[in-house]
């Protein structure tokens, strides 16, 4: 599989299974914005399907050929896979839009793409992570103090009562 990457347009042969599992890492536990479509070189046929979704995981297989599977987060039964890709190009250089890759196949006449946008990290996972912000000062120096007064009224039995540990 050929890597193009956008910016000074340069184009490498994908060195390994963990460069591949480091680019695609960056979407894991981010809200992505996907679209696969097809098209027909000769008619007028083109398929394109759209959504967006958490990534939970990422699963790359190399047997017979690469198989790159995409899960959702928040749904087990949604998942893309994107079969033997021939090239992967990687957008990082439009500033103030986020990461995206797309992977490009050809197959009797048919073209394929998969293009991967990142939107950003899971709000859900901000919002477990941003808890103690949501606290005023007041309350957090409450809360500090009922776990001193805890740890004293803990330590002042330990004291009083020697071998109450025995």
């Amino acid at each position: 599989m050929k890597i193009i990457y956008t910016r000074g347009n340069r184009t490498e042969t994908l060195a390994s299974i963990a460069t591949l599992r480091k680019i695609l890492n960056r979407f894991v536990a981010h809200r992505v914005f996907y679209e696969v479509s097809s098209r027909n070189k000769r008619g007028h046929e083109f398929f394109s399907a759209k959504n967006a979704f958490v990534v939970g995981s990422i699963e790359i297989a190399n047997r017979d050929y690469l198989t790159i599977t995409i899960f959702d987060a928040h749904n087990n039964a949604h998942s893309i896979e994107i079969l033997n890709p021939a090239a992967m190009r990687i957008y990082d250089d439009t500033l103030g839009k986020g990461f995206a890759v797309s992977f490009l196949s050809e197959s009797a006449g048919v073209e394929s793409r998969c293009y991967l946008r990142d939107e950003g990290e899971d709000g859900d996972a901000i919002q477990a992570r941003c808890e103690l912000e949501k606290i005023t000062l007041p309350q957090l120096f409450e809360y500090l103090e009922e776990i001193r007064s805890i740890d004293a009224i803990a330590s002042a039995q330990d004291s009083a009562h020697p071998n109450s540990a025995i």
